[in-house]
């Protein structure tokens, strides 16, 4: 059996210039293949911790760029592919992607967090991802939000 792991973020491209993940890929029997996308969707609700979720669309693959640095093999071969991305949080103000917990004592728990950063003022644009990890207790989770595959990690591990 393999240790836990964090989950990993599904890698990133640029559709329509904005950066999302892709997380799936398909080919129907009828069409081009296609893509399915996925990227933190804010809402118009007064509310922060609220209005964070995750929007999904499918969109042809030709229609997605591919950006530099990112790991792409997943979606190689004819097989159809499906990746989930890490559930969100709110850690001061910002969302970030909960990839995992971490316990490094009897009662002392932490998070590692992700962010996908986009810095559009450099060329060739390539946004990325930053992790970070901070104590558990600053973290809010967000209704709607599955957060059961969140593996729960020793320091050890």
């Amino acid at each position: 059996m393999r240790d836990p792991a964090p989950l990993p973020l599904p890698p990133l491209v640029i559709y329509r210039s904005a950066v999302v993940l892709w997380c799936g890929r398909r080919i129907p029997p009828d069409g081009p293949p296609v893509a399915d996308i996925a990227w933190v969707h804010t809402s118009d609700d007064n509310d922060p911790l609220h209005r964070l979720s995750l929007a999904g669309a499918q969109v042809l693959i030709d229609d997605i760029e591919r950006v530099d640095g990112q790991n792409y093999d997943v979606f190689r071969g004819a097989c159809p592919r499906a990746l989930a991305a890490p559930p969100l949080v709110t850690h001061e103000g910002a969302a970030f992607f909960l990839s995992a917990w971490w316990q490094s004592g009897p009662r002392m728990w932490w998070a590692d967090l992700v962010q996908i950063i986009d810095d559009r003022g450099t060329w060739p644009r390539r946004p990325r991802v930053i992790g970070r990890r901070v104590l558990a207790a600053q973290v809010q989770r967000l209704d709607g939000q599955d957060y059961r595959a969140v593996p729960r990690l020793g320091a050890s591990a």
